[in-house]
């Protein structure tokens, strides 16, 4: 394909470091975004007639200039990529248009008498986050749960410095009443740390500790507080009973599911928590060329940069390029290790017949449940 001088210019003379490299048109608009070890070579591939995509020549052809940034690794590039990628959304780029903010749960312990709060965005506050949740439904249901369980406030600050008796909420025992000085700052704090395990994913491990709990207590003869005790196992317990165990391994593991037909391509990620099925989120659907491996790979850094949880496991339904740096990137956001991988046997490859399932439902839906994004 023709090429113009300064586009031959700029390939003879383009970096061979690692790095991240913008494609732009006449009018210096970013058509596309990407990331290499070796920029040279990998923007040379473009201009060598060699790539299938149909859309690689409409892309080619509108390019008038290139530049470079030069970054010291791999995963340097790869944080600057997305972030380029979040602030041009490039056409030639795929780029998840779900731009609502993820719902979590924030518990600031630093407080006296803590709630569960309903937060759009987490923050860097010293406060724990929960989640985060796909819709307000979804904390909704979370909270309706918890609240015979884990008897906790749910009034707002003002309100609850002002009360001077209890509420309704206290007399059906749907809270301790720390308003008014019926349990004590350390009960009231047990009760919270147990509820903040439980949506961890901790379930064996507090059913575990509760048990213990419930024969001291008894043994002390504390007894009313032994029968709240018993009351919070067995409504634990038939909880699990209705959760599907998917893995024996009692690990927790997001799985990736993707479905592709004629030109458009659904995903979805499956939660599995303690072994356990919890919840599934779907992605607007992306219309693009581009091959499934470089979907879920821009999908997982898009995805992952929400600030929402990463557990130590990923499985994905295809094998991507950048998976060494990936794991690297999201070992640093959970702060321990991560694997990427794509399972060929056993009962990961089960979980990840799962997702694919899951998202091959959503093609036979017509639609996305979320409003449909276009990337292309």
């Amino acid at each position: 394909m023709s090429m113009t001088d300064e586009i031959k210019d700029t390939l003879r003379k383009a970096p061979r470091d690692v790095g991240v490299y913008l494609m732009k048109d006449g009018g210096g608009r970013v058509l596309y975004v990407g990331k290499a070890k070796n920029l040279r070579s990998r923007v040379r591939s473009y201009f060598g007639g060699n790539d299938s995509r149909p859309s690689i020549p409409f892309l080619v052809s509108k390019v008038r200039h290139i530049d470079f940034i030069v970054t010291n690794t791999e995963k340097e590039a790869l944080i600057l990529e997305n972030n380029l990628i979040k602030e041009y959304r490039p056409r030639y780029n795929v780029y998840f248009r779900d731009d609502k903010d993820y719902i979590s749960l924030r518990v600031d312990f630093e407080r006296p008498f803590p709630r569960l709060e309903v937060v759009r965005r987490p923050e860097k506050d010293g406060a724990v986050y929960l989640g985060p949740y796909a819709s307000s439904t979804a904390v909704k249901e979370t909270l309706h749960f918890l609240q015979p369980i884990f008897p906790l406030r749910t009034c707002g600050e003002a309100e609850f410095r002002r009360r001077k008796r209890p509420c309704l909420e206290y007399e059906i025992k749907r809270c301790l009443a720390p308003c008014v000085g019926r349990v004590s700052p350390e009960a009231y704090r047990r009760i919270l740390e147990d509820a903040v395990t439980f949506l961890r994913g901790g379930e064996r491990r507090l059913l575990s500790d509760l048990r213990r709990r419930m024969v001291r207590e008894a043994r002390e003869r504390r007894f009313e507080e032994a029968a709240r005790t018993r009351n919070m196992i067995v409504a634990i317990e038939r909880t699990l009973e209705k959760q599907r165990v998917v893995s024996e391994s009692r690990t927790n593991i997001d799985v990736f599911g993707l479905c592709r037909e004629e030109g458009s391509t659904w995903t979805c990620v499956i939660y599995v928590r303690d072994g356990r099925l919890v919840g599934r989120k779907a992605f607007p659907t992306v219309r693009s060329d581009m091959g499934p491996a470089a979907i879920i790979s821009s999908l997982l850094k898009q995805y992952y940069d929400r600030g929402v949880s990463v557990p130590p496991e990923v499985l994905i339904p295809v094998d991507i390029e950048d998976k060494a740096v990936t794991e690297e990137w999201l070992s640093e956001k959970r702060g321990g290790k991560v694997t990427v991988k794509r399972p060929l046997r056993g009962e990961k490859k089960a979980l990840l017949d799962m997702a694919l399932n899951n998202a091959r439902q959503l093609f036979e839906a017509g639609k996305s449940p979320h409003e449909s994004g276009e990337a292309t």
